[in-house]
């Protein structure tokens, strides 16, 4: 069973299975080579409905092409979801790509995981520490976190305020790729 939830991002939907089909990582598709071997992606992606596939641990998160309906594409993805991921289906593993070496960075992440995180994947994101250097926190905004509207807010009223009360040397967060 798929259900289908509203993100804070009126342009990204959130599909959820009753089962977990990434074992490690996660994977933010923008094109149609960043689909690899992932064939309902592939498949997805060749609608051309899709802008943006973000995969996590049990949901997919699809923000659509600005010139279309959820009423009326919805049922094409569910289709296609229903068809390629089954509960026979072999969990994806993707390889994460930032290992922090300095203290404060790791401090960063652990906040992340531990406090934001959580959150933003209820809304069908994600959320990674790309840098950090002289008190400012880069962070990248995946899955319906990219393009929302609500960003900016959740980013400077949220994130950055809680990053910096558990990470006092942090005196900014910036997003690197808020559209």
């Amino acid at each position: 069973m798929i259900n289908i939830i509203d993100t804070p991002n009126p342009e990204s939907k959130k599909f959820v299975f009753d089962f977990d089909i990434v074992e490690s990582g996660s994977k933010e598709i923008k094109s149609h080579t960043d689909c690899e071997e992932i064939i309902f992606a592939k498949k997805i992606w060749e609608t051309g409905l899709a802008e943006l596939i973000y995969i996590d641990k049990d949901f997919i998160t699809i923000k659509k092409n600005i010139k279309e309906n959820w009423n009326e594409i919805s049922q094409t993805i569910i289709e296609i979801l229903q068809n390629e991921v089954g509960p026979n289906f072999k969990k994806l593993s993707f390889q994460k790509t930032n290992q922090f070496k300095d203290e404060i960075s790791q401090r960063i992440e652990e906040v992340l995981n531990e406090k934001i995180r959580p959150a933003v994947a209820m809304d069908g994101g994600d959320i990674q520490l790309k840098s950090y250097k002289d008190g400012v926190a880069e962070v990248m905004l995946k899955g319906s976190c990219a393009g929302c509207p609500s960003s900016v807010v959740t980013l400077k009223q949220g994130v950055e305020r809680m990053i910096k009360h558990y990470v006092p040397e942090v005196n900014s967060v910036t997003a690197v790729n808020l559209d």
